[in-house]
């Protein structure tokens, strides 16, 4: 799927991750840098691939602790704002890429340790996953990993917004998927899932409520935010 502007104007960017009181307070991001720390397991060695890096934010926590973070997107608007993000910041072992995710053609073969999607496998198709992940079997090192966060439409509030009950989905979230769908497309393209996990809400009021029931068997898949994958080949 070729990216859309029309999804994705300037004006996405210029508002993206910002901190609300209840849909996204700031421990909503803590957490999420949380649980990609916990996907990526950095080291000072790893080159790591962030693909739709957007405004580079998961590029900018991974680089004190990485050889080389190297962010990948379409948007030209988007690269403009995160390479300037990375001059403020003094990074060198940071650069960014314009391209698509499903090519992949202006990395090296063999070059990355670690790929990781995150919050970007429910803003693309099935096709385009299956196209990323052809990809990710030329660039990644052996042994090399790929690993994912995305929301969980099983939680809850996924299926609210899938029925327009009391909420209503992002426009550009197209594709936000169970964790057998997700597993599905992985193991298609000869993938090998070595976990999956999941992280509770950060909503303020449910949030103890959600940490208590997502254990349970059945009913907890409901209160399942965020699905993290890691896989190999």
């Amino acid at each position: 799927m070729a990216f859309r502007d029309d999804l994705y104007p300037d004006e996405y960017f210029d508002r993206l991750h910002r901190v609300t009181p209840f849909a996204a307070p700031q421990r909503k991001w803590e957490e999420r840098d949380r649980d990609i720390l916990l996907l990526a397991n950095p080291s000072p060695e790893q080159t790591i691939l962030d693909l739709g890096s957007a405004l580079g934010d998961v590029c900018f926590l991974l680089a004190p602790r990485v050889k080389e973070a190297i962010g990948v997107d379409a948007s030209p608007r988007a690269l403009e704002l995160a390479r300037a993000r990375a001059r403020d910041r003094g990074l060198r072992n940071v650069r960014f890429i314009q391209g698509d995710v499903a090519d992949l053609s202006a990395i090296p073969e063999g070059s990355v340790d670690v790929a990781g999607a995150f919050d970007l496998l429910e803003h693309v198709d099935d096709e385009t996953v299956r196209r990323m992940l052809r990809s990710l079997s030329r660039v990644l090192k052996p042994g090399g990993r790929f690993v994912a966060y995305t929301p969980n439409r099983e939680h809850y509030v996924e299926r609210f917004k899938a029925r327009r009950f009391l909420l209503k989905q992002f426009p550009e979230h197209i594709a936000v998927r169970r964790p057998r769908e997700v597993r599905k497309l992985l193991a298609g393209e000869g993938w090998r899932v070595r976990s999956v996990r999941y992280s509770t809400a950060p909503f303020p009021v449910v949030r103890g409520l959600e940490r208590a029931l997502a254990p349970l068997p059945l009913l907890g898949r409901l209160f399942r935010y965020r699905i993290l994958v890691e896989a190999e080949r």
